[in-house]
């Protein structure tokens, strides 16, 4: 569920707005909303502050193992501070001083001072860039040589006794080192700088202390940006905020004895609430989705955490759909359970498991012949409706589509049931889209698989043709509720384009029940691939032992890649089912932002 919140406005007298924000951050549970917008030096300088340790974090690596250097936290920032001061520095030097050699590169190694000399005696030399497609004539008196030939261009060193120019070409300005010198300037920059980057692997050690500085000085930001948002009139500051309706009550608690004034009351429209999920604890793991692509619904709206939760464990089996990537990602899982999020390896834990069980029940084992899993005894485990050669394909996708069909009719009928609560007729709106989406479901199976989920009800043809007569009713039932539903007759005068959209929103409707089967095709091309790879590595007839070694690793990249695109297949296809065509069906807009209480550092959530 989405946690009820209240809107909180608490009044301090001015001269107490310190001893106030600090007694706030104690309790942690208010979510403030500035009054007016936060601005100050206070506020810079915690923000310059927070910036710069922000800088240094990202700069020392993270280490397994490094132990912290003994240094005081002044002595680590400043040191760091100044090496990435200074790396920056001299990777400025080493990126002009490359690009100085590469343009002097092709006119050879030469001392410029020698050129200099030459001039006062004299004689001029210039260096010049000309396409070398290009015959240009030389200026009289002048001789050219020819130094180097780099793609479409050439390079001339040119000699005369006066002053010339040569047109057409382009004229190069002598560099004011030898290329020699400038390559071993190059060499000593880059060994300088190898040595600060081993300085800042040290300080790998001291990174749990930056991340307390750093999380202190966050915290000084926020609290300097409420003290900035604060209202004010004459001796009286205030601040608001919104806070669950759970823990009012401490806060009440605290008023008195601090001397606030408090003003409690329900959210308008107007107002940007902020969303606290709290669903149930088996789908809470969910949150970790949420949280990775930073989406919430509405406060207004729905908690979709339950749906979300039991649809995604399936997409993800289906187009992972191998029992032995799913065994990887369980094994993996298991063992960086102490680096993830508690969210993150419960999903995890979840999403592997179903993924080998729906391998196991497909016969997809690391993309292996079938043949072979049957010898190895594995084909009594698999349902022969998601394995028969000849139909299995069809059966797939219709289940893809009827899969699609009940995740559109939930949300539909979610929407019913709201409806109902609050006596609203657009009710039957909804239950006109839920009739629709079953005669899109049907129609997607005659059309794309000529019947196939049909022929599993085994109805004569009367009994067929009687269905598809209920089905056109049904279709002109829930078209005629969705007309006379849709909105108040009223309203059809300022919204009348929606009814001329009504056709367009019926092709949406069957092209979403029919893009389930995204979750088919994604999954059978990583079976094609990883098929296709064992058969070229492994044609089968005898094979030596270093031909196997090589085979070996060759799979394990071959289904490195396998894997990888797979789980970029989830976070496309996987998430936008559910964010996407099952959320348009209920009204979920993903518009929430995130309950983010004002609190201490090590209160903060």
């Amino acid at each position: 569920m989405i946690v009820q919140m209240k809107k909180v406005t608490l009044l301090c007298l001015a001269h107490g707005r310190a001893a106030t924000l600090e007694a706030l951050r104690g309790l942690g549970v208010l979510h403030v909303k500035p009054v007016v917008p936060p601005a100050g030096s206070g506020l810079e300088d915690a923000r310059e502050k927070a910036a710069g340790l922000r800088r240094l974090l990202e700069a020392i690596p993270e280490l397994e193992g490094a132990k912290p250097t003994g240094r005081a936290a002044f002595a680590v920032v400043s040191e760091t501070s100044d090496l990435l001061d200074e790396r920056k520095e001299k990777q400025a030097q080493v990126d002009a001083l490359q690009a100085e050699a590469a343009r002097t590169e092709p006119f050879g190694s030469f001392e410029p001072a020698a050129v200099k000399a030459l001039a006062g005696k004299g004689v001029v030399l210039k260096l010049y860039r000309a396409a070398t497609k290009t015959v240009l004539p030389l200026p009289d008196g002048v001789t050219a040589q020819k130094l180097a030939v780099r793609k479409a261009d050439a390079f001339w060193a040119l000699f005369a006794r006066a002053p010339f120019e040569w047109a057409g070409a382009e004229e190069q300005k002598l560099p004011s080192e030898s290329l020699a010198k400038l390559q071993a300037d190059l060499l000593r920059l880059q060994g300088e700088l190898a040595e600060g980057e081993k300085k800042l692997q040290a300080a790998a050690g001291d990174r749990a202390m930056l991340e307390g500085l750093l999380a202190h000085a966050e915290a000084e930001v926020r609290l300097q940006e409420v003290r900035a948002g604060m209202g004010a009139a004459e001796a009286i500051a205030y601040v608001q905020g919104f806070v669950p309706a759970e823990d009012v009550e401490s806060i009440r608690a605290a008023a008195a004895p601090h001397g606030w004034g408090l003003v409690v009351d329900e959210p308008g429209p107007q107002d940007d609430v902020p969303v606290k999920l709290k669903p149930p604890r088996w789908a809470s793991p969910i949150k970790a989705v949420f949280q990775g692509i930073s989406i919430l619904p509405g406060y207004a709206e729905a908690d979709v955490s339950v749906v979300f939760m039991l649809f995604f464990s399936l997409f993800f089996a289906m187009i992972i759909g191998d029992a032995g990537y799913g065994a990887i990602f369980l094994g993996l899982t298991w063992w960086a359970r102490k680096k993830l999020p508690k969210d993150a390896f419960r999903l995890l834990l979840v999403t592997s498991s179903c993924t080998i069980l729906w391998g196991l029940v497909t016969g997809t084992i690391f993309g292996i012949n079938p043949e072979i899993l049957a010898k190895a005894g594995l084909d009594k485990i698999q349902i022969p409706f998601l394995t028969d050669p000849e139909k299995s394909a069809q059966n797939i996708m219709g289940l893809c589509f009827l899969i699609g069909a009940i995740q559109i009719t939930i949300g539909h009928l979610w929407n019913v049931v709201d409806l109902l609560m609050v006596k609203k007729l657009k009710a039957l709106e909804q239950f006109g889209w839920i009739l629709t989406t079953w005669f899109m479901f049907f129609m997607a199976d005659d059309m794309v698989l000529k019947g196939n989920m049909l022929s599993y009800l085994h109805l004569s043809e009367t009994a067929a043709a009687a269905l598809w007569q209920g089905l056109g009713y049904a279709l002109v039932a829930g078209i005629a509720l969705i007309v006379l539903f849709m909105m108040p007759p009223k309203e059809i005068k300022d919204g009348w384009f929606n009814l001329a959209l009504l056709p367009l929103n019926l092709v949406s409707n069957f092209t979403d029940v029919v893009s389930y089967v995204r979750l088919y095709a994604v999954g059978t091309a990583g079976f094609a691939v990883a098929n296709a790879f064992n058969n070229m590595i492994f044609p089968g007839g005898d094979v030596s032992l270093v031909g196997l070694l090589i085979g070996a690793v060759l799979a394990f990249l071959a289904h490195t890649l396998n894997i990888l695109l797979a789980t970029m297949g989830v976070l496309v296809h996987g998430i936008r089912l559910n964010t996407l065509e099952f959320s348009n069906h209920k009204g979920i807009s993903w518009s929430g932002s995130a309950y983010r209480p004002f609190a201490k550092p090590e209160a903060a959530v």
